[in-house]
């Protein structure tokens, strides 16, 4: 009895590693149809190729936050000066969102033929007449960087300026998948 419950119990090991490692090839698999769907979105670093030497940018996904994690890459200006540094699309797409948001403060959201989603947040103004279901090429123009967000519309001053740039993916439930901006973000810097 007890070799008999020995078998059964390895039998069921072996279907579960079967069944953890299948899901986390497919995994692998996804993660990297969604890497290469990334590169080949992002035409251009956010910042114009003129003024990249006036800004910084580290890894810093996934760094802690009183909100939770960080959902992508901030970069820097090095002056810290309010509105000076433009911000252009790194891909051709759609404003799906414009607007403050409390964290964000004004930001835009640019989703892909892809349909992945590209968030650019704490930006001081807009470029001039942009709104959501506006098609945008990239390389265009969307705002210039600030340090707009955490507060009521039009806070700004509570953190250095500087771009968040976020990217995000749609998963099976709706909700949306942070992915780690830094290395698409050095891969074309000073592109």
């Amino acid at each position: 009895m007890i070799l008999f419950l020995e078998a059964v119990i390895i039998y069921l090991l072996i279907i579960l590693i079967n069944y953890i490692l299948t899901e986390r090839i497919k995994q692998v698999e996804n993660d990297t149809k969604i890497d290469k769907m990334i590169v080949e979105d992002m035409k251009y670093f956010p910042i114009p190729l003129k003024y990249q030497s006036e800004v910084t940018f580290d890894d810093t996904f996934g760094a802690y936050r009183n909100n939770g994690g960080h959902e992508g890459c901030d970069i820097m200006d090095v002056s810290n000066s309010e509105g000076r540094i433009p911000v252009i699309s790194s891909t051709d797409g759609v404003i799906t969102n414009i607007g403050w948001l409390y964290l964000g403060g004004y930001r835009i959201g640019i989703t892909a033929d892809s349909g992945i989603y590209y968030y650019y947040a704490h930006m001081s103004s807009y470029a001039s007449g942009l709104k959501a279901g506006d098609m945008i090429t990239a390389g265009q123009l969307i705002g210039f960087m600030g340090s707009t967000g955490e507060g009521n519309e039009g806070t700004s001053g509570r953190f250095p300026v500087h771009l968040h740039f976020g990217i995000y993916t749609a998963i099976k439930d709706g909700n949306e998948k942070a992915v780690n901006s830094y290395p698409y973000l050095k891969r074309i810097y000073l592109n």
